[in-house]
């Protein structure tokens, strides 16, 4: 297992998650903007940037033998396990800021919708009733049958 190696795979991870946190800060400005199709743009690069990650954490996986960071930070040079580790914590930190965005991001998404659809509730009425009644203010003519043509007794 080459060191240096999952080292470049963890900064280029880094970097892309860093890339990723300022998609969506930037989300979160479009949402409040109403700006829809700035936000489909947004999400068609959050998708490209998550499948390079997948790609890199493969990688990963591959190069470190499916250990943790962690593991790997313990077999390794002192140097080489202070750099896992500070690439490690970075992660952490970034991802969870993610974390964070994206909760926030998928409330104002929540709530936009909800006053979409108030909205439209409010200017669009569903009717009452669609059944079929008799009206209840018609007379009957005196001159229409007492019977229906329909006779039961047959």
């Amino acid at each position: 297992m080459s060191t240096s190696t999952l080292i470049t795979v963890l900064e280029k991870m880094s970097t892309l998650h860093a890339y990723l946190y300022e998609l969506t800060v930037r989300k979160e400005e479009v949402v409040k903007g109403n700006k829809v199709d700035e936000l489909q743009q947004i999400t068609r690069e959050e998708q490209q940037y998550t499948r390079a990650i997948v790609q890199l954490e493969k990688q990963r996986e591959q190069l470190s033998g499916n250990k943790t960071i962690s593991e790997v930070a313990e077999v390794s040079s002192p140097e080489e396990k202070t750099v896992l580790l500070n690439l490690k914590e970075k992660l952490l930190d970034t991802i969870e800021k993610i974390k964070v965005q994206n909760e926030l991001n998928q409330s104002l998404l929540q709530q936009s919708l909800q006053f979409v659809t108030m909205t439209m509730n409010t200017l669009n009425p569903q009717p009452t009733a669609v059944n079929y009644e008799k009206p209840a203010n018609s007379k009957k003519s005196p001159s229409a049958p007492g019977r229906s043509l329909f006779d039961s007794k047959a």
